[in-house]
């Protein structure tokens, strides 16, 4: 293999690596904040549209908008950071069930269908 194309092979998995750790960073204090929602929340598809998005794919879903916008600690910040309580009080997916309730119940407070 060239060093040129090793090079570029490195780099590229370095970024989905760190992509890839900020996301896991991220379920992480989701699961932190509220254990009792491990199972079924502590996931993608709590915050994005598609379940396991690649990085072209990252839409997403009401409740992980609300949190970019509403509750990320520093939304310009490369690594983001999240006070989901800021959040909690709001019923992102129009459902009719505040996301603390959803969580609570270990639905997903961004999907209208999942109440």
């Amino acid at each position: 293999m060239k060093k040129t194309t090793m090079a570029v092979c490195v780099l590229a998995a370095v970024c989905v690596a760190t992509t890839l750790l900020a996301n896991l960073d991220n379920q992480k204090a989701f699961v932190a904040k509220y254990p009792d929602a491990k199972a079924s929340l502590g996931k993608c598809s709590t915050c994005h549209v598609k379940p396991l998005p690649k990085k072209e794919e990252h839409e997403l879903n009401p409740y992980g908008k609300d949190l970019l916008a509403k509750a990320a600690v520093d939304p310009k910040a490369a690594k983001k950071e999240f006070k989901f309580e800021k959040v909690e009080g709001l019923d992102s997916d129009g459902d009719g069930v505040k996301n603390v309730d959803e969580i609570k119940a270990g639905t997903n407070p961004g999907d209208p269908k999942s109440k």
